[in-house]
């Protein structure tokens, strides 16, 4: 309580997140966002009845206006409250290129530093800084010093905009508006105007160069099994992307360009020295579009990536085994994508006759498209199946692996997947492309 006027005090409201907004170029806040704002900060349990929500930025920005982050105080609709306002605040910014780094955004201009307001009134403050010039793409954002999840932030480096600097400078030299009133659709502050970045886009150093442009590829897992021989197989895969673009919707080629790596060993892990059987090495090069934007009433969303594969198993004499292939491969996504929904993806491709002499037959038994069909959740269990059907008779296999999370078995401190697979038909492994097997094996995967 505050002792001299008897009425609460709340330096420091609860924090909560509103869902994301685009303000009017204006700058006018509507009656809706005010009323929302409210309600969100109101509704969560605190010992005193004012509140501090964060107007969560858009999720797509571009360079031509500065990085904002908007404070929204807000009284109780019974009581007053008082807030004291921060000259600046702090986010970390990273698009996994460089480790996450500080970006202070400092209090609009005019805006007050300290807030009393009456029972049901609200102000919106707004912090400001200009856009890093490292920052591009598909950016993280965390507010530090709050209890909010980050954000994630499409960022589209486009110039500068004189005009938009030239309405920040006049913005800048009105007077902060007072405080507004819940249900009346107040101007909010003026906005601090704020000069363009100098070009010195760092180089990422040895530690950073490769973090953001590193991701994940094909499933990588570790499992044992046996079908009366013991056999474990493993699988690791990342791919690396060349350039970041200044635009994340870009299509060019460059921009979307990807070197992949996947190596998968089969180990007879109980023999005397445990020697490998297997291994096929895996390099590729492809250009990749994880969204192409296509919809129907059908699929929700469509990757698509083409390019230039190689595999091999590293053997000399008759154990050596090599193909190339030119390959496309489409993926449809059907269903929400946040929950349980389905995967369609044929990766259809064309044996490149300069690699076939180890092993001229293997679209007797292989053929010309993988089809990996996959059913599950991000956060439960997922089946994942590859089909391949030969050429000749009824060759082919079935690959199918069956993830669930460890942190649903043993809490959210865990990390990876168990696994589940099974595996029937023709080459597994390069080397016996020509010869039919089954084994079921259990394990463990690290990314699915």
């Amino acid at each position: 309580m505050n002792k001299s006027s008897g009425h609460p005090s709340r330096r420091h409201g609860r924090l909560s997140i509103e869902m994301p907004s685009l303000r009017p170029p204006t700058r006018m806040l509507t009656i809706l966002e005010a009323i929302t704002s409210l309600s969100i900060a109101l509704a969560i349990p605190a010992p005193a009845n004012a509140g501090v929500s964060i107007l969560q930025p858009p999720r797509e920005a571009t360079t031509q206006q500065p990085l904002e982050v908007t404070l929204m105080y807000s009284a109780d609709p019974q009581m007053p409250g008082d807030f004291d306002v921060p000259a600046q605040i702090t986010v970390t910014l990273t698009n996994g290129d460089v480790p996450p780094k500080p970006v202070i955004l400092t209090r609009e201009t005019g805006a007050p530093d300290h807030l009393s307001l009456s029972a049901g009134q609200f102000h919106a403050v707004h912090f400001l800084a200009p856009w890093p010039e490292w920052a591009r793409g598909i950016l993280k954002m965390d507010v530090v010093d709050f209890d909010v999840s980050p954000v994630l932030i499409a960022l589209t480096r486009n110039g500068f905009s004189t005009k938009s600097h030239d309405i920040a400078v006049a913005q800048s030299a009105q007077p902060s508006t007072s405080t507004q009133q819940v249900g009346v659709a107040g101007q909010a502050a003026p906005q601090q105007a704020y000069l363009p970045p100098a070009n010195t886009r760092p180089i990422p150093d040895n530690a950073t160069a490769l973090s953001g442009r590193f991701s994940l590829f094909e499933p990588i897992y570790f499992a044992d099994g046996s079908n009366g021989t013991e056999m474990a197989r493993f699988q690791f895969s990342l791919k690396y992307r060349v350039v970041i673009p200044d635009d994340p919707r870009s299509r060019g080629l460059v921009d979307n360009l990807y070197f992949a790596y996947t190596q998968m060993s089969l180990w007879d892990i109980r023999a005397h020295d445990s020697p490998f059987h297997d291994t096929s090495y895996m390099p590729q090069v492809f250009y990749y579009v994880p969204d192409t934007g296509w919809t129907s009433p059908i699929f929700k969303q469509m990757s698509m990536m083409a390019g230039l594969g190689h595999e091999s198993n590293g053997q000399d004499g008759p154990e050596s085994r090599s193909i190339d292939i030119l390959f496309v491969r489409p993926t449809w996504e059907i269903g929400d994508t946040q929950t349980y929904h389905l995967t369609i993806s044929p990766k259809v491709y064309y044996y490149l006759p300069s690699r076939k002499e180890d092993n001229p037959d293997i679209a007797d038994y292989r053929g010309y498209v993988d089809l990996l069909i996959k059913y599950g959740s991000p956060d439960s269990w997922q089946l994942a199946t590859t089909l391949r059907k030969g050429t000749k008779s009824w060759y082919g296999s079935i690959d199918t692996q069956l993830t669930y999370p460890l942190a649903k078995l043993f809490g959210s401190a865990w990390g990876g997947y168990i696994w589940l697979g099974y595996f029937n038909g023709f080459g597994e492994s390069l080397l016996e492309y020509n010869q039919k097997h089954w084994i079921a094996r259990i394990g463990l995967s690290f990314a699915r």
